[in-house]
């Protein structure tokens, strides 16, 4: 069966960085292609050793080279769900690129059946947030905070390594990437880091009370540390930036920069997958803007 556009709509950056956009999703796929290796390597959990090459697995993206950034070490989190335990996986990198040092968090999006089980736990639960001060009563979704809360002791180690003294740092994922990335955006602003985020496919995160909070984040002062910008890409015939529906009052952070690419099968009929693709969708979508609908979608989706 072949894939058509039944529905396109232009993007338009409205004041977001193209060239930002661009590496982050080069490096979202990166670690979504660890992840398949991890897979393939038999989903070795530390302390066994897994050894990831990274690689530019996105035709998209081909301008980007994976031998121009430096990948640290892989982010684990060890998650519970329902009632399983213990489940560990790989989710994030810290990445510097060898021209002019810029840092990235990178987290991938959902792959594997645990992952899409604990994005459905959308239970709201308390939020303790890392900045002074907080308020006390945000609360955020159960299953993302849950996978958050299982990688969080790593991420501080990582990012006291790199932080303080106003290091700039550039937040991102895809998916349940984004939602860990925008978790992610107060524990670099605790470490006085000045963050800027650039997401895609983002759910939503929490509701009015963590709303509130990660906004007033921009409002620290001009000391170090401050939130500058986020942005979140939304193919608007994705399902996933509507998601959680239930319970009510769940609401999205930050600026939305949208576009519409449909894809069906041949007898018309919408593909939650292929519109929600890192790759042939969405990174497809910032390198044609004015014609984000990909014609060639099965041939990218088969390189």
């Amino acid at each position: 069966m072949s894939t058509k556009c039944i529905t396109t709509k232009p993007l338009d950056f409205d004041g977001s960085d193209p060239a930002t956009f661009k590496v982050c999703t080069f490096l979202v796929n990166v670690l979504s292609h660890m992840y398949d290796q991890w897979v393939l390597a038999g989903s070795p959990i530390p302390p066994t050793p897994f050894s990831w090459q990274p690689a530019n697995a996105c035709p998209v993206t081909t301008d980007f080279k994976v031998a121009d950034y430096d990948f640290g070490p892989l982010i684990w989190s060890t998650f519970n769900y329902g009632k399983k335990r213990g489940v560990t996986e790989p989710f994030a990198s810290v990445v510097r690129s060898k021209a002019g040092g810029s840092l990235y968090l990178v987290y991938r999006g959902s792959k594997s059946s645990d992952d899409f089980l604990a994005d459905d736990e959308t239970t709201m639960v308390p939020y303790y947030a890392p900045t002074p001060d907080p308020p006390s009563d945000v609360k955020v979704e159960k299953g993302w905070y849950a996978v958050h809360y299982g990688l969080i002791c790593e991420l501080r180690t990582q990012l006291r390594q790199i932080g303080g003294a106003g290091q700039k740092l550039i937040v991102t994922g895809h998916s349940l990437g984004s939602a860990l990335a925008t978790l992610a955006v107060p524990e670099a602003v605790a470490n006085n880091m000045q963050v800027r985020h650039y997401n895609s496919a983002s759910p939503m995160v929490g509701p009015e009370s963590f709303r509130a909070y990660y906004e007033s984040l921009r409002e620290i002062g001009s000391s170090p540390g401050l939130l500058k910008e986020t942005f979140r890409l939304v193919n608007t015939a994705d399902s996933v930036p509507k998601f959680p529906q239930k319970p009510a009052g769940y609401v999205h952070v930050a600026t939305e920069i949208s576009f519409n690419a449909s894809y069906s099968d041949e007898f018309g009929i919408p593909d939650e997958k292929k519109i929600h693709d890192p790759c042939c969708s969405y990174a497809y979508a910032i390198y044609n803007p004015a014609k984000p609908c990909n014609p060639a979608y099965d041939s990218c989706a088969t390189k």
